[in-house]
């Protein structure tokens, strides 16, 4: 982003109209529309409010509500009964503790084992969130490194949610990160803040980040949820196939203990159009990826009490 787009949300920040912008920095009325679009653009929820004078005062929405818990859906050949994607979490893109070249080894790894889809369950960039240390300090520098930098492969799709980093961004400043990379980056998808669903024949998968206190995933019937934000690696195989995604980068949410980046080669085979049995492999960064445990279960069988009433 431009430092004049930056001076504009400033201004707009100190409710300054339309006019009076173009007085400050010296703008036509037409480049500063121009502006704005691009601010817009760029994933700023902008709200005009239209003066009597012919004026426009442009409000930051920062919408505390606005959670979007939306669904896509993966279509499989019909003779295809193996899903198989990798899972990744918590990139934290700005910290010092990030580090793109992660990102790198994990779409080697998707290359070279045939993989195609990378579901990620969200804190991409670090943002303002907390006072932690920062390599990229800026809010908006850190989305335009993350749009930049993050691997492109045309044989590779990426599916993720927004978790807390990512909603304050919103909350806050009112910068919607989620349209920012869909008007930059047709290969990364965006599918909720919190949580997102994603349809796999006649089954769904939850992909989720607790966003705030009490925020918890909506569950009706789903058998897989993939969660983010613990940075550890965690199962749960009871009501739900439930995995605790790792971190990938080396930030933990604990600081007396160390992490190794990490990410899950989930594996999910099918029959009559459902989930029949899991397998989730936790691999570690260190520096080559080497597969530390593995996590095995039948969910044909898991039904939540939802799905039975």
């Amino acid at each position: 982003m431009t430092e004049v787009n930056k001076k504009i949300i400033e201004l707009i920040s100190k409710n300054k109209s339309m006019k009076e912008i173009c007085n400050i920095l010296n703008l036509s009325e037409k480049q500063l529309y121009i502006r704005i679009k691009q601010i817009i653009n760029y994933g700023y929820l902008l709200k005009p409010n239209y003066l009597y004078n012919s004026d426009i005062c442009y409000t930051i929405e920062k919408d505390n509500n606005n959670i979007y818990r939306n669904r896509i859906n993966i279509e499989m050949p019909r003779n295809v009964n193996l899903f198989r994607c990798l899972v990744i979490s918590d990139t934290h893109i700005g910290s010092v503790d990030s580090n793109i070249k992660l990102l790198d080894i994990v779409y080697d790894y998707a290359v070279k084992n045939g993989i195609n889809i990378i579901l990620n369950c969200g804190d991409s960039i670090e943002g303002d969130y907390t006072s932690a240390q920062k390599n990229i300090k800026d809010l908006h520098s850190q989305l335009e490194y993350f749009i930049k930098k993050y691997p492109y492969d045309k044989s590779i799709k990426n599916f993720m949610i927004l978790g807390n980093h990512d909603y304050h961004s919103l909350h806050n400043n009112g910068l919607d990160i989620s349209t920012a990379i869909k008007n930059s980056r047709y290969d990364i998808i965006p599918i909720g803040y919190g949580q997102g669903n994603v349809n796999v024949k006649n089954d769904n998968i939850i992909l989720f980040h607790k966003l705030y206190d009490g925020f918890k995933p909506i569950i009706n019937g789903e058998k897989i949820v993939l969660s983010g934000h613990s940075h550890m690696m965690k199962t749960k195989l009871r009501d739900i196939f439930w995995i605790g995604i790792p971190t990938l980068s080396y930030q933990s949410n604990d600081k007396t203990k160390n992490v190794i980046p990490g990410f899950v080669d989930l594996s999910i085979d099918m029959e009559n159009n459902r989930f029949e049995y899991a397998e989730a492999k936790h691999l570690i960064i260190c520096p080559e990826v080497i597969q530390v445990s593995e996590v095995r279960g039948k969910v044909k069988n898991l039904f939540n009490d939802n799905r039975r009433k």
